[in-house]
């Protein structure tokens, strides 16, 4: 049967109006805002999509990292639970609940949870990357640059890898190899903010690292102007970094790391006038 186009004209805004109140288009409007790090909306999008689908695997899992992200690990861990509990094979609930249990020192038992979405996903870049920050914080730096190392060639535009293995490097106290990372993942336009306010402080990290032992007191004039130089593009990336609106644990060390370089630095070459 042929639809009149009148009718069309009517059915049409219906249409629109319906799919702009299903999950999905809630659940859209949550990863932009998590992605953007603006935690209130992205709550209250996966909330609403959970309210027209109590069993949205994305919507639960975007509601746990939401709270993770902003510290409230007992939501977070109740959001992931049921995750798993409605979709059992969900990796990204069970990287979910793994990263919960790491944050609280269950190390073990995330990495258990981890091994079990890698059965089930072998080629999955974010079940690679948690495993990959487990490797990190345990300190096995050469199992955490494997891991990262793999997905950068896999995946060399997506800044997120860059900024796992730039921080791998910077561990290693390979710090221009950790620059070069930090300006790779820079470079991808559809980071999110919170990473990219992460390579930020890497980036700075790195910079005041490269300072170390470049003055000499009997040659001042020569050689304190490029270490300034240095500092204060650390700290020009720290305020970039600020400026995202990200609150980064690593930013307000990051900071008094420079300031006690520029100390030293200026108690070794005083300014001049």
């Amino acid at each position: 049967m042929a639809w009149s186009s009148a009718f069309l004209r009517r059915a049409w805004p219906l249409a629109l109006a319906l799919a702009a109140c299903s999950a999905g288009w809630y659940d859209r409007r949550g990863q932009a805002a998590l992605d953007d790090h603006d935690l209130a909306a992205a709550e209250e999008a996966w909330r609403k999509a959970l309210a027209r689908d109590p069993t949205d695997v994305k919507a639960l899992a975007g509601l746990g990292w939401t709270y993770h992200l902003a510290g409230r690990e007992e939501a977070a861990k109740g959001a992931f639970d049921r995750c798993v509990a409605v979709a059992p094979e969900a990796v990204e609930c069970l990287r979910g609940q793994a990263s919960v249990l790491a944050a609280g020192g269950e190390v073990a038992r995330a990495r258990e949870l981890l091994r079990k979405a890698l059965a089930l996903a072998p080629h999955d870049p974010g079940v690679h990357g948690s495993l990959a920050l487990l490797d990190l914080a345990a300190g096995d730096l050469d199992a955490a640059a494997e891991r990262y190392e793999s997905l950068v060639r896999r995946l060399p535009d997506d800044g997120r890898w860059r900024l796992g293995l730039g921080e791998v490097r910077y561990q290693q106290h390979r710090f221009e190899e950790a620059l070069e990372q930090v300006e790779a993942g820079l470079a991808d336009e559809d980071l999110p903010r919170r990473y990219r306010a992460m390579l930020l402080v890497l980036q700075a990290r790195c910079l005041v690292a490269l300072t170390a032992d470049r003055e000499d007191p009997e040659r001042c004039a020569q050689t304190a102007p490029p270490v300034r130089a240095w500092l204060d593009a650390a700290d020009a990336a720290l305020d970039a970094a600020e400026a995202l609106g990200v609150k980064l644990p690593g930013l307000p060390p990051a900071r008094r790391l420079a300031l006690r370089r520029r100390a030293m630095l200026d108690e070794t070459c005083p300014p001049g006038p």
